[in-house]
């Protein structure tokens, strides 16, 4: 008999109860046999548990194949026998790496089969707790559950399908694939990170799709997410309540009768975000965010934090050839990260960081790529310089984190970075040459001295939106000899005759990445204490965003005994 497949939603009560209570989930019948087995007897059930995952088709741009999908194993997820009376949990387990699970049942009971979209391991390093949930409908888990049946006295088979709900043209039936596939792809990045630290644990990530997600930006509780994205929560989800936005990664889903952009299967988009939580749980992103595209000229952290989502996307599904659906599924962009993209190149281009991670980790080999390191340099370079550069994370600070994490790479390092014209090895980007035609941006960080004041810019040369473009922003490097009281001011001033007085200053202080202070109002005064060491004040004139096609300059002072 076939399962009764169904995609639910599980919401847990308090741990104490010990239940679950089930929305919108049910079976088909189930008997009992006419000879009953002895009291407390056992019976083995096993099966194995697949989703259908759509690839996409072979040229770029015609987007996923839903007519062809592939059945594919659900590794790693929680299984379930319930009563089929009072769903009570009888017995749990997980998929192994080929779907297959095995439970021991109580004999001779009415019970059901229940896949959950959660990978979980607590019993010993390494554990993990990921979960797909639907944030449109109170967060609740995603699961399937089979029909019911007798376990009767003997070991029986029980396989459970997640099939797409694709009906040729268009989604006719429940996607009952989507919280699976979306789960594999973080199975296949998990792997990763185990492949370089086989103990170490994963702290526990949520994942929400809704087939409501769409594209608008206003509240999540009602699909409008805006875009998938990472993040680390807290702040308001724009639903009225004043409710935090809890953390995970938000996952398009609106199909939109073909016009909306659906993301679950969509392996990269996915793998992508899962790197900014590797980027937050293991190493650091000093990023500022905001909108971008391939061929933008970006700040430096956001050009390394962009490129090393797409890099860890191609390490974790091992396919460099970077590929997202849109416009339903029917059409896609992408890139090859194998490929070299000549437009722009260097340390501001997330293009640039994408191809030259990639280029360490795989096993390819060009006239300029000669590394093939896998991933555990690499995840060494993360979880050690990179998180405590006294820099901001960019490219610099990782390729000096990598050359300590395997020093017999440095020669071979330095060649792909010049093929992506870097030039500097040092992690504040020291003897960098590559000022992307304009000289007022090198050097990257400007020394900051006691008791001398200096001009530092926000330039428009290659664009404002988001204020996170090339040049928006200026650094500045204090090197604090003793802990002491100091006072920052910033304040508009004229530079030269192509500039004007910045009208709405921005001031930013960085200890290690962390945010010591700041201020956002023009014309600003700050006192704070400083621990010796190294300190990055960050400047720009807000105002750029508004007003730009002009450079806008500020004095920056720092004073203190």
């Amino acid at each position: 008999m076939s399962p009764h497949l169904q995609l639910c939603a599980l919401k847990y009560v308090s741990v104490a109860i010990a239940a679950l209570l089930l929305s919108a989930c049910g079976g088909g019948g189930g008997g009992g046999g006419n000879n009953p087995p002895p009291p407390g007897s056992s019976v083995t059930v096993s099966g194995k548990i697949t989703f259908d995952r759509p690839p996409f088709r072979t040229q770029l741009t015609t987007g996923l194949d839903l007519d062809d999908p592939v059945e594919s194993p659900a590794r790693h997820v929680v299984v379930e026998a319930l009563d089929a009376s009072s769903n009570a949990v009888l017995a749990s387990t997980t998929t192994d790496t080929s779907g297959d699970y095995t439970l021991s049942v109580p004999a001779g009971r009415n019970v059901f089969i229940r896949a959950k979209a959660q990978m979980l391991k607590s019993d010993a390093a390494p554990t993990w707790n990921f979960r797909v949930l639907n944030n449109t409908n109170g967060d609740a888990l995603y699961a399937m559950d089979g029909s019911f049946f007798n376990s009767g006295t003997a070991a029986s088979t029980r396989n459970l399908h997640a099939p797409t709900g694709w009906g040729s043209t268009s989604y006719t039936g429940t996607r009952v694939a989507a919280p699976f596939a979306i789960l594999d792809t973080v199975f296949e990045a998990k792997e990763l990170i185990l492949s370089a630290e086989s103990t170490r644990s994963l702290p526990e990530l949520d994942l929400f799709w809704s087939p409501s997600n769409r594209t608008t930006s206003e509240c999540t509780d009602d699909g409008n997410i805006g875009t998938t994205f990472y993040t680390t929560g807290g702040g308001d989800d724009g639903c009225g309540t004043s409710t935090d936005l809890a953390a995970g990664i938000y996952i398009l889903g609106d199909f939109a009768g073909g016009n909306g952009d659906t993301d679950e299967f969509d392996a990269h988009v996915i793998a992508h975000e899962f790197g900014h939580y590797y980027e937050d749980q293991f190493s650091r992103s000093d990023s500022v965010g905001g909108d971008h595209a391939g061929d933008d000229h970006v700040d430096f952290r956001l050009a390394f934090g962009e490129g090393w989502g797409n890099a860890f996307s191609g390490m974790a599904i091992d396919d460099p050839e970077y590929r997202d659906s849109f416009e339903g599924v029917d059409t896609d962009f992408g890139f090859d990260m194998e490929a070299d993209d000549q437009s722009p190149e260097g340390w501001y281009s997330e293009v640039s960081i994408s191809e030259l991670l990639w280029d360490i980790y795989d096993s390819g080999s060009e006239p300029s790529d000669t590394l093939a390191l896998g991933f555990g340099p690499i995840h060494q370079a993360m979880t050690a310089g990179q998180r405590t550069t006294e820099a901001l994370t960019s490219i610099f600070s990782f390729s000096e984190a990598l050359r300590v994490a395997s020093p017999t790479s440095s020669s071979a390092l330095n060649t792909l970075l010049a093929a992506e014209d870097i030039s500097s090895t040092d992690e504040f980007a020291a003897g960098e040459t590559n000022d992307a035609g304009d000289a007022e941006l090198l050097p990257l960080y400007d020394d900051l001295v006691l008791n001398q004041p200096r001009l530092a810019c926000s330039r428009s040369t290659f664009g404002v939106t988001g204020g996170n473009k090339l040049g928006n922003r200026r650094y500045l490097r204090f090197e604090n000899d003793v802990a002491r009281t100091v006072t920052i001011q910033v304040s508009g001033a004229l530079g030269d005759v192509d500039t004007v007085a910045a009208t709405d200053p921005d001031l930013f202080v960085y200890e290690r990445g962390l945010l010591a202070a700041d201020i956002e109002q023009g014309n600003a005064t700050l006192t704070l204490d400083l621990d010796a060491g190294t300190h990055i004040i960050e400047v720009y004139d807000f105002n750029i965003r508004t007003e730009p096609s002009t450079t806008r300059c500020m004095t920056v002072s720092i004073s203190g005994n």
